[in-house]
């Protein structure tokens, strides 16, 4: 039963990302590093515009789809940091490898907004040649800025709804009325 209600889920979210993006060819197009610019131009939206994780990707178009589309990111980084020694080959597909797997819980858009960053000096920088190790140590720098970043939204959306709450209580004594059309002592006031 548990493992069917599990099935049914991944389906419907498999059809939801497909409905939303397409077939693979289509996601990996529209999520092309030369987006990132558009993309990264509201953070918000990165974080909370529920595009797919990574683990989605692979469970909606295919076991190493989050590697296909973490290759041409990472390269793209690695081009943008004019270092002589890039990172290609079985380097590249092996960072996409890791990323894919210990950081599987990201959505692309976190990580566009990542590599953008990184981009932007904000993360470190590279000494003489790409090294995936700088880019996984400061992908650890950007999950403490993502989990501030969501603590921060819950704090907001927790001071929302004790508003909304406040806003909409109502005495004892008219909660009273409202239900038995007479006042009658609170339940913590009793004497016991």
């Amino acid at each position: 039963m548990r493992q069917t209600l599990l099935t049914d889920l991944q389906q419907k979210k498999k059809n939801e990302i497909i409905a939303a993006y397409g077939q693979r060819e289509a996601f990996l197009s529209e999520f092309n590093p030369d987006t990132q610019k558009i993309i990264c131009g509201t953070p918000d939206v990165c974080f909370f515009g529920g595009a797919p994780t990574l683990g989605q990707l692979n469970m909606t178009y295919g076991e190493n789809t989050a590697i296909m589309w973490l290759i041409p990111q990472l390269y793209n980084l690695s081009e943008y940091s004019g270092c002589k020694d890039k990172l290609e080959g079985h380097s590249l597909e092996m960072c996409a490898g890791v990323i894919a797997m210990e950081f599987h819980y990201l959505s692309v858009t976190e990580l566009m907004l990542f590599f953008h960053r990184f981009k932007s000096g904000r993360y470190g920088r590279f000494y003489g040649s790409v090294d995936p190790l700088v880019i996984t140590t400061s992908l650890r720098d950007f999950l403490r800025e993502r989990a501030a970043v969501y603590d921060h939204k819950e704090s907001e959306e927790r001071e929302k709804q004790y508003e909304e709450n406040r806003r909409n209580a109502i005495s004892w004594e008219d909660y009273c009325m409202n239900t038995y059309g007479e006042i009658k002592p609170h339940p913590l006031n009793e004497q016991k």
